[in-house]
């Protein structure tokens, strides 16, 4: 018993972080996260940009790796940032990743921005809900207020 507890703690105590470890695939779902993107625009894309093909797995779920992660940082920076249409990105790739756009394929930051803008779109919402709550509360407090008076004027001071 005490040779088992002693082997768990010490195989708990080198377990590595799972955001050490860089992941070898990822889902559409993740991905979609990642770059701020539905997931019905990530399958138009890779119908429309050949340079995008993700593997499938055998259950037929698309499969993304750190090469369609590089594609897709290029691809967002294009059509989102620059505004090119899917037909001149298309061109553009059509052998691979130009080399004056490596260093956009391989700036993992890309992820970071949109993680940080989902974020802030996040706590946008999450204050207007507690406004929108404040805002309520004093209706509610105002309606008391108003109903004490009321009272107060029918049978006199409450307090005494």
């Amino acid at each position: 018993m005490f040779a088992s507890n002693v082997a768990t703690g010490l195989l708990r105590s080198t377990r590595v972080k799972h955001t050490d470890i860089p992941k070898l695939y990822y889902s559409i779902r993740e991905v979609s996260e990642l770059f701020d993107e539905e997931q019905h625009i990530l399958r138009h894309w890779e119908r429309e940009i050949p340079a995008l093909h993700p593997n499938k797995n055998r259950a037929g779920n698309r499969v993304y790796t750190e090469r369609d992660l590089r594609v897709l940082r290029v691809l967002k920076v294009l059509l989102r940032e620059q505004r090119k249409t899917i037909a001149e990105v298309r061109t553009l790739l059509a052998d691979g990743i130009p080399e004056e756009l490596e260093h956009i394929a391989s700036d993992a930051s890309i992820e970071q921005r949109y993680a940080e803008k989902r974020r802030a779109a996040e706590l946008r919402a999450k204050l207007a809900s507690q406004t929108d709550t404040i805002t309520l509360t004093r209706q509610e407090a105002e309606t008391i207020l108003s109903t004490l008076q009321r009272l107060e004027e029918l049978f006199g001071d409450l307090h005494a």
